[in-house]
């Protein structure tokens, strides 16, 4: 169809009254194309801020069709839609992330809550929660937790008349199930899961991110299975690098597995690969040569083991850029992926067109800067570990919630910006961390003002990797000034656990203003 039909179309579909609006719209109107299966993807909403972008940045790829978007506005979930529907995907298999312990939706959500749930064409797809269950160390679950993440469920998803449910009964995918099990055991749990679904005013259909021991999970409450991805299958042991046709292969081992004895309906995964070498570096886990084509040959297999129950298959992943595992649209192969999927499962599957910005001379929420910090900008800085240290750029700090801070351009003890920090807020903290060995000798500082009654405390919190947090933190200083005051501390580090740290700067009593920060390895 030509763009001119395709806006024709859109143009009488819509009431005499909104069609000026509408034509002022950059997305066109999707055209859905049937499958004769459920067909989902699941969603990784990871970039909800810029420094999210940074790894693709550096690693020079993957680049998506739609640039370095951001997550969280409904033009870019509008795009996704569109481009989805039309290649056969009915579901989006959103990954959440929520703390258990307080009911807070994390702003690792953006994608879901302000981008799908607000875009236009929403109607046209349906999503489910994918519950990324995988908290770091002990988890202790209480039954008036698990409650209340049926009432957060409801409050936020569960009514959405999108929202996936088979048999009235509303999809949750649990990525560790065994979690609970341990927790509630195996009657518990079941009984559980009952009271959640009276809690959330509609029955919840949990299934498990597990396709073994099926009986236990079965007697638990749980009414499918399924997987996220079998990226390691026919590794060979001790390599790190494997052929994606093995992976191929070997899915078709896990699908065989997952069905021989069946217990639970499974909604069969197919995967168009892995490249996790952008988060992980150049000893991350590679399938080496993958291609559209072969994905194609994937998805026509795994329609041998679709239960008929449910007649669903699931993509990991539409855009785990970091994990080299999507689907979406990328300037390597452009549309392949999805149309691989689209010849797959879609049955009437007639010549299509493939709309994207670029081609209609339309913008796209886009970030337009990305915190790429490397050591000629170190070097420029006199030795200063700290991305953006006067705050004179957008990016490179978080409140503790994880949003970007807010800068002052009324207030600097240099330069035009300072960030401002209330008690709200709890802190800030820089991104990314900085890596130190013992024997090192350091210089941390800050430039701290506080209001009166205030008082700001610099730390730095202390990582056995760049994730792993130890719990605890190096103490730099506090200040209470109402004038600009510095906070510095020189160490030479002495702890062999600690491989990386962060500038963070906590507040107590009312609003702090923050400039000029720094770490620097002194020559010894």
């Amino acid at each position: 169809m030509t763009w001119c039909r395709l806006l024709m179309a859109a143009l009488l579909a819509v009431p005499v009254g909104a069609r000026a609006q509408d034509l002022q719209y950059s997305v066109p109107q999707p055209e859905p194309v049937p499958s004769d299966l459920l067909v989902g993807s699941y969603y990784f909403p990871g970039h909800f801020n810029a420094q999210r972008w940074v790894p693709m940045v550096q690693y020079h790829h993957p680049y998506p069709l739609l640039g370095y978007y951001r997550d969280g506005e409904p033009e870019v979930s509008d795009w996704h839609i569109k481009w989805a529907v039309e290649h056969g995907i009915d579901f989006f298999a959103f990954d959440w992330y929520y703390n258990y312990k307080t009911g807070d939706v994390h702003e690792h959500n953006k994608a879901l809550d302000e981008g799908f749930l607000r875009a236009r064409y929403r109607h046209l797809m349906q999503f489910c929660i994918f519950w990324c269950n995988e908290e770091r160390g002990e988890v202790d679950y209480t039954e008036e937790q698990m409650l209340l993440l049926a009432r957060t469920l409801r409050d936020r998803y569960l009514n959405q008349p999108n929202y996936l449910k088979f048999g009235g009964r509303a999809v949750l995918i649990v990525s560790m199930p065994e979690r609970l099990i341990q927790r509630f055991g195996v009657a518990g749990l079941a009984s559980l899961w009952d009271k959640m679904s009276a809690e959330a005013g509609v029955a919840l259909m949990p299934v498990a991110k597990q396709h073994t021991d099926q009986e236990t999970l079965k007697q638990a409450g749980f009414q499918a299975i399924t997987a996220y991805n079998y990226a390691a299958v026919n590794l060979p042991p001790g390599q790190r690098q494997a052929p994606y046709d093995t992976m191929v292969s070997g899915y078709e081992d896990k699908w065989r597995e997952a069905t021989a004895n069946a217990v639970l309906p499974y909604i069969v995964p197919v995967s168009p690969g892995w490249d996790s070498r952008p988060w992980h570096g150049d000893e991350a886990m590679v399938r080496t040569k993958p291609r559209p084509e072969k994905f194609r040959q994937m998805c026509e297999a795994a329609r041998r083991y679709v239960s008929p129950e449910l007649n669903a298959v699931i993509v990991e992943c539409w855009n785990e850029f970091g994990e080299g595992s999507y689907i979406e649209p990328c300037t390597q192969y452009g549309f392949g992926y999805l149309d691989a999927l689209r010849d797959a499962f879609c049955p009437d599957n007639p010549h299509h067109l493939d709309l994207t910005p670029q081609q209609l001379g339309v913008a796209v929420p886009v970030y337009d800067e990305i915190p790429v910090f490397t050591p000629a900008d170190i070097a420029a800085q006199g030795g200063n570990l700290l991305y953006n240290p006067g705050f004179e750029k957008n990016w490179g700090w978080v409140y503790y919630g994880g949003a970007d801070v807010r800068l002052d351009a009324t207030v600097a003890h240099s330069g035009q910006r300072s960030a401002v920090v209330t008690p709200g807020d709890g802190g800030m903290k820089c991104h990314p961390w900085v890596s130190v060995e013992v024997g090192e000798r350091l210089e941390i500082w800050a430039w701290v003002r506080a209001a009166p009654g205030a008082t700001a405390t610099v730390n730095c919190a202390l990582f056995s990797g760049p994730e792993r947090w130890l719990q605890r933190y190096y103490w730099v200083g506090e200040s209470s000034a109402t004038d600009w005051s510095l906070v510095t501390r020189t160490v030479t580090w002495d702890d062999p656990e600690a491989t990386f740290l962060d500038l963070e700067v906590a507040v107590a009593g009312g609003q702090v203003w923050v400039d000029d920060v720094g770490i620097k390895k002194l020559t010894p």
